[in-house]
């Protein structure tokens, strides 16, 4: 009997495991500008998403530019619900949005 449950187990864990591996690339783009800026974007099949670009820009009282990051990413709960946040990330420091979907 305990052979079959650890079996059992073994068996569960394993599909488990690769329901997780199912996920896809569906779409990825990435770009790195000679002047410092970049950005990026990414979907999966399970319909995460992320997108993002960053500039240098002056700050006032500096000796160099800081970076100035925007973007946005959507994403589930393990409740199933469907969130996506959009952000600002500059010498402000980072400024999220939440929204329900």
């Amino acid at each position: 009997m305990k052979l079959l449950v650890a079996f059992a187990f073994v068996f569960i864990s394993y599909h488990i495991a690769n329901a997780q591996d199912d996920v896809q690339l569906v779409q990825f783009t990435n770009d790195n500008n000679p002047d410092g800026s970049y950005n990026f974007a990414y979907e999966q099949s399970d319909g995460q998403k992320r997108e993002e670009a960053g500039v240098l820009k002056p700050v006032e009282g500096a000796e160099s530019p800081a970076i100035s990051v925007s973007g946005s990413y959507e994403f589930t709960d393990p409740n199933g619900q469907r969130f996506r946040v959009v952000y600002t990330a500059d010498e402000r420091g980072y400024r999220p949005t939440v929204t329900k979907l």
